[in-house]
């Protein structure tokens, strides 16, 4: 399983897939994040992807900027470690 770095909050965790997205992992871990709609919409939740890869298993509707990812319906793709920065 891949670890997330949440870089300015200096939290580190390791992807368990017990949520199912970023969104709500970090949250079940008690880091604050910025979210509206939690569907893809609103990109309210785009935070900066510093290294690794996101994909989007519950799909999306809204469009990250280049390099950012949707938080709310995003997972880390594959085993690879992931940087956010949040």
């Amino acid at each position: 399983m891949p670890k997330i770095t949440f870089q300015k909050s200096g939290v580190e965790l390791n992807w368990d897939g017990s949520e199912e997205n970023i969104l709500e992992f970090a949250e079940a871990n008690d880091l604050d994040l910025d979210y509206g709609c939690r569907m893809g919409n609103c990109t309210a939740c785009q935070h900066k992807i510093v290294s690794g890869e996101v994909e989007y298993p519950m799909g999306h509707t809204g469009e990250p900027d280049e390099g950012n990812a949707l938080l709310c319906c995003c997972a880390p793709k594959g085993a690879a470690d992931l940087v956010i920065d949040a």
